[in-house]
């Protein structure tokens, strides 16, 4: 509600027009008043009070003049209902209150999705995986929800109180006002591109911190080296290759992690994003490297199948391992071109 400015003698014109009509009106005016001063910081009290009767007081002439005529009881509390309810008139003539203010709000709510899509991605993936690889049933569908509903109420309480605590200044964020125009990405007309980048950036952060839970062992996924078939139970024996590059993987994948989480947040840092990716491919390319001459990657063994069978099958798998690792390398050769050129262009 905005103050309005106090006219020479209106205190004096309030309690004469308040006065003429009858005791149960003016008592409706000072028991409205009387509740919102309870409100009231004591410093500022008074001052706020007189100047939210001088208000009424117009409001009053002005629909007395109206309709030529005094206002009964019933237009005086109708009146006073339009003002307000004492709780809302205390909160805008008082200091503020908002948990979240109006310039801080749009980055909340911002917030607030992006970490929705993560809790989302988190629940659905784990499931997905459990029915792909028969580890689950349909109540992975009701768990699935079990699981988001207080994962999402946490995050949406923890970017709350962030959110609070930057409002009243206890986490400062000067350096977040020095942000630059040039820093913004080119956007096309269409927002489709917006969402397709940021969904891009979410799923690529999510996967990708899955798998780091996956290689961490800090993320319970169904794990198994067991793959039942008609023919019978095959057992699959991985390289110890894996194990001497557990921190190189592990690297990796939180490089790829910081990428996307900069496509996300400053999609408009391009040679950033640009470097944390090409650092991400050359150690691919060394991971690569260090797989290719550990062949075969995966050993199978089937008790029950023919030792031709079984040859063929390890064939298989040994061929598809070779090809994919050729495509990963082409892929990353060809994003290491991309990249190196973003990085020098900057977008």
């Amino acid at each position: 509600m905005a103050r309005h400015q106090r006219r020479p003698g209106a205190a004096v014109v309030s309690a004469a027009t308040l006065t003429k009509g009858p005791h149960d009106m003016s008592d409706l005016v000072d028991r409205y008043l009387g509740a919102v001063a309870a409100l009231l910081p004591k410093d500022s009290r008074q001052d706020i009070v007189a100047e939210l009767r001088d208000l009424i007081v117009n409001r009053v002439e002005e629909r007395e003049a109206a309709l030529s005529r005094p206002l009964d009881k019933r237009e005086i509390e109708a009146l006073l209902r339009e003002i307000g309810h004492p709780i809302a008139v205390a909160g805008r003539y008082g200091p503020r209150t908002a948990l979240i203010g109006p310039e801080i709000y749009p980055f909340w709510l911002f917030g607030v999705k992006v970490l929705l899509a993560v809790a989302a991605l988190a629940a659905v993936i784990p499931a997905g995986v459990a029915l792909l690889t028969a580890h689950g049933d349909a109540r992975l569908v009701a768990r699935t929800f079990n699981d988001f509903i207080p994962t999402a109420l946490s995050l949406i309480g923890a970017a709350t109180l962030i959110g609070a605590a930057i409002e009243r200044g206890w986490i400062k964020t000067d350096g977040f006002k020095n942000w630059k125009v040039n820093d913004l990405p080119k956007v096309p007309k269409t927002k489709k591109w917006f969402f397709e980048s940021l969904f891009e950036g979410l799923f690529e952060v999510a996967v990708t911190l899955l798998f780091i839970g996956w290689w961490t062992k800090l993320v319970d996924f169904p794990d198994s080296n067991v793959i039942a078939t008609r023919d019978g139970e095959i057992v699959l024996s991985f390289s110890p290759i894996f194990q001497t590059l557990y921190w190189p993987i592990l690297v990796m994948a939180v490089v790829q992690v910081m990428s996307g989480l900069i496509l996300v947040v400053k999609p408009g840092w391009v040679r950033a994003r640009a470097g944390f990716e090409i650092v991400g491919g050359l150690i691919g390319l060394a991971i690569a490297a260090a797989l290719w001459p550990a062949m075969p990657l995966v050993t199978l063994v089937a008790p029950e199948a023919t030792v031709a069978g079984l040859a063929n099958l390890q064939r298989t798998v040994e061929m598809s391992l070779q090809i994919g690792l050729w495509v990963a390398v082409a892929i990353i050769l060809l994003k290491l071109i991309i990249d190196g050129w973003r990085l020098i262009r900057g977008r």
